[in-house]
This record gives C-alpha cells, sequence and structure tokens, in this order.
C-alpha cells in the first residue's frame, strides 16, 4: 500500500525549507533552526551530514518521522521536515521513504510549484516498484492538472493501459475486489490495489468530487483487510480535508469505534466520540455514540445486563 507520513490535524503525510538551499557539507548549522526544541534530532543530523549514508540516513529519517507523527509541528515546520526528508532519501535513493515523503508534500501543498515534478517523480517510482493502479492513476492527474507539464510524453510512457476515463479506471478495480474471494470473501491482492489506487485518485486529484468518496470506500476495504492503521488514515484525509463531504461525521465515528474495538484504546475512543458529539451533535449517530461513551470498558455481558434492566424497567 501507499505510505505517508501523517500530517498534524491543522494534515493526513505543507513553508519551504530555506534551510535546504543554503546547506553546507557540515549541515549542523544549517539546521539548527529546523530542529529547534530537538535536540536529539540535531545530534542525528550532525551525525549524518558528518557521514551520509543510507545508515545514518535511515536513522535521520526514522526520528524525523517519528516527531512529525506527534502532529505538533505547525504547518511551515511540517513543510520544512517534509522538505528536508525528501533531500536526504532521494540523495541517498531510499525508494520507499522517498515516496512517502512525496506523497505527503503533494497531498499537504498540492499549489506548489513543484507539485507537478513530484508528481510525475511518485508515479516513476510506483512504476518501478510493479504499482501500476498507482502509476496510472498519478499519471492520469499528473496530465490533467497539469497539461503543459514539460515530462508529460514522459508520463504518458509509464502508463500500463490506455485509460479513457480515470473514474472509470478506479471503479473497474473496485469490482475486481469480489472476482476470486479468498476465505475472508474478498480477493486480496485486487483490495490492495484498489485501496492504492483510491488514494492516489484523491492524491492527483484532490478537487475531485470524488475524491473524498474513494477514500471513504478504500477506508472500509482496509478495515476489511484488519489493516486498521490505514483505515485512521483515510479517516483522518476525509475529516480534515473534506469537511463538508456527506460521510465526514460517519468517517470520524469509524474511526472512534475501530480505536476502541480494533484497538482498544478506551481514552482515545471517548476523545473521538466527544470531538463526533461536538461537531455532528445532530448526526443519525449521535443517540448510539453516546450510549458507546456511556459504556466504553463494559464488557458485552455488562452491555447486556444493562440493557435488560432497563427493558424490565419501562415494562
Amino acid at each position: 500500500m501507499l505510505k505517508f507520513i501523517k500530517a498534524p490535524t491543522a494534515i493526513i503525510l505543507v513553508v519551504l525549507c530555506f534551510v535546504l538551499s543554503s546547506c553546507k557539507n557540515d549541515g549542523t548549522s544549517d539546521n539548527a533552526s529546523l530542529f529547534k526544541g530537538q535536540p536529539q534530532l540535531i545530534n542525528i543530523n550532525t551525525e549524518y551530514t558528518k557521514s551520509p549514508n543510507v545508515a545514518t540516513a535511515n536513522k535521520l529519517l526514522k526520528e524525523m518521522t517519528n516527531i512529525i507523527g506527534q502532529n505538533k509541528l505547525s504547518d511551515s515546520e511540517l513543510k520544512a521536515y517534509l522538505e528536508y526528508g525528501l533531500d536526504v532519501s532521494s540523495t541517498q535513493n531510499i525508494t520507499s521513504r522517498q515516496a512517502g515523503f512525496l506523497m505527503s508534500l503533494i497531498k499537504e501543498d498540492f499549489g506548489n510549484k513543484n507539485t507537478a515534478s513530484r508528481l510525475f517523480n511518485l508515479s516513476s517510482i510506483m512504476a518501478k516498484m510493479k504499482k501500476t493502479t498507482v502509476s496510472n492513476t498519478l499519471v492520469k492527474g499528473l496530465l490533467k492538472n497539469f497539461p503543459n507539464f514539460e515530462k508529460a510524453d514522459q508520463a504518458k510512457a509509464l502508463l500500463t493501459e490506455d485509460i479513457q476515463d480515470v473514474n472509470e479506471y478506479v471503479v473497474s478495480l473496485g469490482k475486481k475486489i469480489f472476482e476470486n474471494p479468498d476465505n475472508t470473501g474478498i480477493n486480496r491482492f485486487a483490495s490492495l490495489a484498489y485501496v492504492d489506487a483510491c488514494e492516489a485518485f484523491a492524491l492527483s486529484h484532490p478537487k475531485d468530487a470524488n475524491a473524498p468518496d474513494y477514500l471513504f470506500k478504500a477506508a472500509e476495504v482496509a478495515k476489511s483487510l484488519r489493516t486498521f492503521p490505514k483505515s485512521l488514515t483515510l479517516y483522518d484525509w476525509i475529516i480534515e480535508e473534506y469537511p463538508d463531504f456527506e460521510k465526514a461525521g460517519t468517517a470520524l465515528f469509524l474511526k472512534g469505534f475501530i480505536i476502541e474495538n480494533n484497538l482498544g484504546d478506551d481514552e482515545k475512543a471517548r476523545e473521538i466520540y466527544n470531538e463526533f458529539l461536538k461537531k455532528y451533535p445532530k448526526h443519525d449517530l449521535a443517540d448510539d455514540v453516546q450510549f458507546l461513551i456511556e459504556n466504553l470498558g463494559k464488557s458485552d455481558e455488562e452491555i447486556l445486563k444493562m440493557i435488560e434492566s432497563k427493558q424490565k424497567e419501562n415494562q
């Protein structure tokens, strides 16, 4: 599946880093402001700049990703981290991390002047990784949004199919989920390809009316595959980027439900449920959410006894 660095709620993973444009060989002073307040990261970055190799780069990028995941960076800090992460991963040719940073930068800053090039680079990486449904979808978005892109011919060469309508293409991938199902009732390989394509569509067609719906469907498929972190990432994408989507409230509810029932974090679930009630007090699921809040931590047996007791009281 596609993986990206999760951005803060303020995300789904972005001012360009002036630090990067003035990078010196030792890099220590250049990144002092970027990593301000992060002494461990400063030390790791110093280690990398003194001995730039795949091992030190991975150590640096792992720590940067951890900090990004804490959702405490400002938008400008986030973009700077992502820019630097992309620079390091590209320099060391760490393809998987490079793809992650590219995806996050495209998602967080689609209006950036470098978005077309980033889409092309990400498409190329996905093609090399044999993720053709992803590269095909990304290329179609690139050509639609940036018809005058200087490498348009090279981008077209990445297509493995003659795709006239990218929406029909994504829908066709969704239909394959139920072809030759395994013991889970779905085709796992086709399901993963569909989830990836839906993400790629939203990434490269962020303003398309179908984008949030594809993300929602992908989240449901990911849930069926029991890849719960992926589901949560997709629900967050909807919640943060498409707050007016008709299923945004349901996405928030399902996020809390997964956190409670599949990840077992009652307190985090309570936080999400309360957020739901605050945002959507008149939602059809509001009563259900209130019930869930009142019974967090209780066993099914305890809840059943409580329901039976209330029924007797009402008789």
